[in-house]
């Protein structure tokens, strides 16, 4: 089995052992007692960070810029908590990290980087929840900076800007990242050209790739947009009603049942450990695996879809609400319901012949 006996206490002979032999063994002995005092160091850490995670206490290090260390949970730090609440406001309004990040750069003067801030939008921590390093999550443990409705809102954009790269989930067109030519495969890139003088703009949509010869040609965006706005108040209703999903206001209510459930036993545990039913520990054990059960339900009611979906697809059917939008705000409603837009060219590399179709999120 590749285990290599140490006898400290055997005298050996000079004919056996010699000096050089008995530095190596000496040599690798302290390397062994490092090892085992390590050891058990990392296990009395991963002890006593087991029995704060059954106190529900915060886990070590640093509290999250926002907070502060309270005596035994997160308290929020007013000085700091407006900044971060600010960012996850403009993240909500414009779906856009990038932009997010600039905001409280030029506002604020806080530089964070990207990454950061894609991290604070993760952060189970500003929803009021604690994360431990085995991924599992105890809500409710302290003060909340962002709401429950408007963690679910944020996580439904980050799933939608997933699927897009980087410059095209901030960029400002909202067309970005949306069309695809059906020729060539290729995703198309928003290019502009401008007059001699400046005075007007002109936009369009050319492959990012394309690997035809001669390769296709770009197209008015202003035209595609149209286009974009009559098919997506025409097929959107349509698309919804289609849909066969189960209600989600009777699978809303079953889930808060189950929590409902797992809250009273919780309350049941001082009783039974009165009883001598159950120890201290025991229950410890018991109410934080039904704490963690409890956050893994409210994230799946946190993922359901609007209860409203068919109003809301009626609403947005009316070709005036998406002209009144600014880009950015139709492109964040563009997102909401739309996959893909393809551009299927009706003859050769015509720039004026041509249709598109939307491929829905559901």
């Amino acid at each position: 089995m590749q285990i290599e006996i140490i006898a400290i206490e055997q005298q050996y002979s000079s004919s056996q052992f010699n000096a050089q032999n008995h530095a190596q063994i000496k040599a690798k002995l302290t390397a062994i007692m490092q090892q085992i005092q390590t050891s058990q160091r990392s296990r009395q850490l991963k002890k006593g960070h087991a029995r704060n995670r059954l106190k529900a206490l915060p886990p070590p290090g640093r509290a999250p810029y926002g907070y502060r260390r309270g005596k035994d949970k997160y308290v929020i730090d007013r000085s700091t908590a407006p900044i971060v609440k600010d960012f996850f406001e403009r993240f909500l309004l414009f779906g856009s990290i990038r932009d997010a990040v600039r905001y409280l750069e030029q506002k604020y003067g806080k530089k964070i980087a990207v990454s950061t801030g894609r991290h604070w939008l993760n952060n189970p921590v500003y929803r009021g929840d604690l994360a431990y390093q085995n991924q599992e999550i105890i809500s409710n443990t302290h003060g909340a900076i962002i709401s429950r409705e408007e963690a679910a809102q944020i996580d439904r954009l980050l799933r939608r800007n997933r699927v897009l790269s980087p410059r095209s989930a901030s960029a400002p067109r909202s067309l970005a990242g949306l069309v695809f030519c059906q020729k060539c495969q290729s995703p198309m890139k928003i290019t502009h050209v401008t007059t001699r003088n400046k005075k007007r703009e002109y936009l369009y949509l050319t492959p990012l790739n394309c690997p035809e010869k001669p390769a296709c040609k770009s197209i008015d965006y202003e035209k595609i947009l149209a286009e974009t706005i009559q098919k997506i108040c025409l097929e959107l209703p349509a698309a919804v009603n289609k849909l066969n999903l189960p209600s989600p206001e009777s699978l809303k209510t079953k889930l808060a049942e189950e929590i409902k459930s797992k809250e009273n036993i919780i309350e049941q545990l001082p009783n039974l450990i009165k009883q001598g039913i159950l120890d201290q520990e025991t229950a410890d054990i018991r109410k934080y695996k039904l704490r963690t059960e409890i956050a893994q339900i409210k994230t799946k009611i946190a993922q359901l879809p609007p209860v409203n979906l068919k109003a809301i697809a009626s609403a947005v059917s009316l070709p005036q609400f998406w002209f009144d939008l600014s880009e950015t705000e139709r492109r964040f409603y563009f997102r909401e319901f739309l996959r893909k837009i393809s551009l299927i060219r009706c003859s050769n590399n015509d720039s004026n012949h041509w249709q598109i179709q939307l491929v829905f999120i559901f």
